[in-house]
């Protein structure tokens, strides 16, 4: 038998285990790019990517510097860089093996000169302000959420990037809002769950946020969270 033989079956026997394609492959067709994945980090979703659309659309040659928190396998910091917006980004998430896969992806992409990754939570390891912070943070709740995602999701990718606790849910998030007022100086947008969202907004502008919206993608679905922030000059 030969080696390709065996590589087939093997593919074959993990389709239909439900392993996702695009792990299977190792990579992932993403804003007009081929990015690097693996189990370690989210395969990303056209949800995602039409917030990237957004944010190139409003901000291409403007923005200079862009944070992403968690920013996993890097597509979304990545890409926004690659398409002009912001000079130099900073891309931070509490996996080392997560950063790895970004860092591959911004070996790639040519982007280290632009780059800095960095192990932590939320933004409790950032320091200075940033033009635009962008997130796509783990907002399923365990157990509430828990019979909306799909078997594959749950069985095949991080869980530590897809679900928070229930209880203490809404701290995390007021936390992490407050923690993004501290580091911005201009706009923050999040991908976020379509039950949360309006609750989500009403922290933003309980910690006085500006131009507070919840916005819907392609297919109609509440899926992200933006507002604006501006020190006093």
């Amino acid at each position: 038998m030969s080696v390709s033989t065996d590589l087939r079956k093997k593919l074959e026997s993990n389709l239909l285990e439900g392993v996702p394609l695009s792990m299977l492959m190792g990579f992932s067709e993403f804003y007009h790019h081929r990015f690097y994945i693996d189990e370690h980090v989210l395969i990303p979703r056209p949800e995602t990517e039409y917030m990237v659309d957004l944010l190139v659309f409003e901000f291409k040659g403007k923005a200079n510097n862009v944070l992403d928190i968690g920013v996993g396998s890097g597509v979304i910091l990545l890409s926004l860089l690659n398409f002009g917006v912001g000079k130099s980004g900073v891309g931070i998430d509490n996996s080392l093996e997560a950063l790895n896969v970004a860092k591959i992806n911004t070996r790639r992409l040519k982007l280290q000169d632009k780059v800095i990754l960095t192990k932590g939570d939320r933004l409790f390891e950032v320091r200075g302000k940033f033009d635009l912070i962008v997130s796509n943070p783990p907002y399923i709740k365990a157990h509430a959420h828990s019979s909306l995602v799909h078997p594959s999701v749950h069985k095949h990718e991080p869980h530590n990037a897809l679900y928070l606790p229930d209880d203490g849910y809404e701290a995390w998030f007021l936390t992490f809002f407050q923690s993004v007022k501290s580091h911005l100086n201009g706009v923050f947008m999040m991908e976020g769950h379509e039950l949360e969202l309006d609750e989500q907004a009403k922290m933003l502008k309980f910690l006085g946020f500006q131009n507070v919206q919840v916005l819907k993608d392609l297919s109609g679905a509440k899926r992200y969270l933006r507002g604006f922030f501006s020190f006093p000059s």
